[in-house]
């Protein structure tokens, strides 16, 4: 079993101030912070929910200069 953590968009926003709206644009645009979709079907581009990995998150983040508190 695996200990990742994960976070929702909305989570994404409360903890770092990035919009829901910036990360979606992000993911419409294959650049931003990394993120997996769980639950969509194969061959499909809608559905399914869309989780970031914290740790990809923070590493990101300070590439880009943004330091992040843990």
């Amino acid at each position: 079993m695996s200990n990742k953590k994960f976070l929702r968009p909305k989570d994404i926003e409360d903890q770092f101030s990035i919009k829901v709206s910036t990360l979606s644009k992000q993911r419409q645009g294959n650049y931003g912070l990394p993120f997996t979709v769980v639950g969509r079907k194969k061959n499909k581009q809608r559905g399914g929910v869309i989780l970031y990995n914290v740790d990809e998150v923070h590493d990101y983040l300070n590439k880009k200069g943004r330091p992040t508190l843990y």
